[in-house]
Parts: structure tokens; sequence; C-alpha cells
């Protein structure tokens, strides 16, 4: 914007010139914040989200290397944030997660992250390894580190075959690759499709490398997640748009084939050319559907990333509220998890987060003014792309088996 922020310099890299004193360096601006709800609540339940006890959590996703002329030398600090031995044992934890990163190569779940493992974490990821990737028509700057294998370490753009996921460094290799690949969607069973979106169930023991290919493509956009190398275990649904050339994935959520936690969804992830357009909240409100057709109630894994943990917050308000809005008569929450498959624990913690849930002689009791609920559902905005439950052919995975 023509204007300087304040940054931290992280790391540094010697520029191929004949100078010595030719670097770049990377940097983090430090006003980049998100606001979220303190760590300790996000463990518990994701739900209390009307709590003003607000935690600022670093955004490293503009982080980025910049030339020395980009600097405003005459406004450097030097900070001295660190003791000897934080150092020493930094360095430690860094090669500790070194030999688990190469051990454990791609990423699909989630984790809780102590203060110690989060300190680990982004020491190990505090330098973006790819700076874009291309993908179908989009060039896409990326977010965060993914654990690419060690030969694209030097590789600052990865080009992806939009269909079967695979990368390659250069684009002549993806012009090469793209005249022999005949997939013109993603390698699984159609399970859904209305006007020009598809969705697709991927069998991550199926489509071994297709699954971990998402999973590294993702990672690039996704912060603090667990690093798994086996997607055996997971299905994975992918949201494309369909034309004449083929369907172009759009987004994804992964599942677990068997969760004895009643998680319907593992990861989320709408790319960055198609957010804001719906498109996460219809994720998860097919997740939700799945759920029903098993005759289960489902719940998220946690904790959700900043951008699933606001797409979530919307879609249990908006579908509890307009039950209660056109609902004639008294309605519990058993009643409102078998019409909805959102886990009996999340609504009442929506619902007590809203001030819409009493305690009342031993029981819970359901305060449903009228004026109150549209006031939280206009709060909540609007909701996403609707399922068309007609248009979903599906068999649930135990069936499948």
């Amino acid at each position: 914007d023509g204007k300087y922020h304040p940054v931290k310099v992280i790391e540094r890299r010697k520029l191929q010139s004949t100078e010595p004193s030719d670097y770049e360096y990377y940097v983090h601006y430090t006003e980049c914040k998100i606001s979220v709800l303190p760590r300790k609540i996000l463990e518990i339940d994701v739900s209390f989200f009307y709590n003003n006890d607000i935690e600022m959590i670093v955004n490293r996703r503009l982080d980025e290397w910049v030339k020395l002329e980009q600097l405003d030398l005459d406004s450097v600090e030097t900070v001295v944030d660190e003791k000897v031995e934080d150092k020493v044992a930094s360095l430690k934890m860094t090669r500790h997660q070194k030999r688990k990163i190469d051990e454990t190569h791609v990423e699909v779940g989630h984790e809780e992250l102590d203060a110690a493992s989060l300190r680990e974490h982004e020491e190990f990821t505090k330098v973006k390894n790819i700076a874009t990737i291309e993908l179908g028509r989009y060039e896409i700057e990326t977010w965060y580190f993914s654990p690419f294998p060690p030969e694209y370490n030097d590789s600052l753009k990865l080009f992806f075959c939009e269909f079967c996921l695979n990368f390659m460094k250069r684009k002549e290799q993806l012009q090469r690759h793209m005249r022999k690949c005949d997939l013109k969607h993603p390698p699984g069973d159609e399970i859904y499709r209305s006007g020009t979106l598809s969705m697709f169930e991927v069998d991550g023991k199926k489509n071994k490398v297709y699954g971990q290919n998402l999973c590294y493509l993702a990672k690039l956009f996704l912060d603090h997640k667990t690093l798994y190398y086996d997607v055996d275990l997971f299905l994975f649904y992918v949201l494309c748009e369909c034309d004449d050339r083929g369907c172009h994935m759009v987004g994804y959520f992964s599942k677990e084939k068997h969760s004895e936690e009643s998680y319907n969804l593992a990861c989320i992830l709408t790319l960055p050319p198609y957010q804001r357009k719906g498109y996460g909240k219809f994720l998860i409100a097919f997740s939700y559907e799945l759920s029903k057709k098993e005759g289960k109630v489902g719940t998220p894994e946690r904790p959700l990333s900043d951008l699933g943990l606001l797409s979530y917050r919307g879609y249990w308000t908006r579908v509890l509220l307009d039950i209660l809005k056109k609902h004639k008569g008294n309605i519990s929450i058993k009643e409102l998890s078998d019409m909805t498959a959102i886990k009996a624990e999340d609504i009442l913690t929506t619902l007590q987060s809203l001030e819409l849930i009493q305690y009342r002689k031993g029981q819970h009791v359901i305060c449903a003014d009228p004026k109150v609920l549209d006031r939280h559902l206009k709060a909540a905005g609007r909701g996403g792309l609707e399922v068309d439950v007609s248009k979903l052919i599906w068999t649930p995975y135990k069936e499948q088996s």
C-alpha cells in the first residue's frame, strides 16, 4: 500500500550475485494478528464463540522474502527475546521436529498443541518453503510451510496437475504431464451433482498418492496440523466446479472411516481463489448431511483452524435458530440433535453462549423469543450454498464394506 509496516526479520539468504553483501530477508509483519477464542476454550469446545475473552494469535500468512532496498534501515531496533538456554532448547527441538517430519510426511488431521509443541512447530515451519503454486488457471500465493520431499526444497514455485494433483518443479514438466494425464476429475466416486457443482468421494486406501498430494497441497494453506503418512484411514470429499474442460477442485474435507469420538470431519479447506463464495459453509453442511445418512450425530475434530472456526460458529447458529423460529411448542436438546445430526454438547454450548438456554427446576429450558432469535441470526451472517439432499447418492462406508 506504499507505506512502511513494522516487521521482524526471521531469516536471510544469499542471492545469486557477485556482491558479497547481496541478501534477501524473510520477514513477519508484526501487526498481523487474528482474533480467536482463548486456546483453553478452543480445546474444550469450539462453540463458545461469543465469549468476550478474545486472544490474538500470530497470522503468518503474509510472511515473505524482501530485498534490502524495501527495508527502512533507519528504523531498525535490535530485540533480544531469547536466553541462551532457550536457543539451545530451540535447536534441539528443531532437530527433533526434523526427524519427525522426515518419518511422517503427509498431513491429514489436527492436534492440540501445548505451548512447547507450538514453539517447536513455529520454529520448524517459520519460513515458507514454497512461495507460490500453479493450479489450473490460478497462480496462488501460499500461506504456510508444507513438508514436501527434500528434492523440492529449492523450488519457490510448484506446478500442480489440477486433476491428479501430481506436482512438478517446471511448467514444461506440467505441460508434458497434462498431455498424458487422462483424469478430468478427482479419482473417486461422484456422489453429488447439482448444476455445475460436484462432490467426489476419494478413498485414501484406493487412491493413496492422490490423498497424499492433496494433503501436501492443503498444508500450504493450513497452519497447525498433525502430520501422518498413512492416508488409508481417511475418506476425502472433494468439491468441484464442472465445465466442458473437467471438474476443477475448489475445496475439500476429510473424514475418518471409523471415529470413536463421533468426528464427522477431520480437515476442511476452501482454496484461496474460491473463498468468500459460500463453499466452506457448503462443505460443513455436506458433512452433516452424510452424518444424517449414517444415522449418527457428528462433530468436527478439534482444534479447528481460524477460518474453520468462523464457519462452524455461523453454521450451528443458523441451523439451530432456524428450527427454533419455525418450531411450535417445546423442543429438547435431544430432539434438536436428532433433527440436525449436531452433537448435543455442541448444541448446548452454542445456545448457552447465545444466552438462549437456562437451567430451571433441574432441567435446561430453551428461551426462544423471536426478536432475540432474529438478532442472533443477523449477527451469524448469511448461509452458504445449500445442499440439495435429493441430489446426494451415497452409501455409508460401513455399508460399502
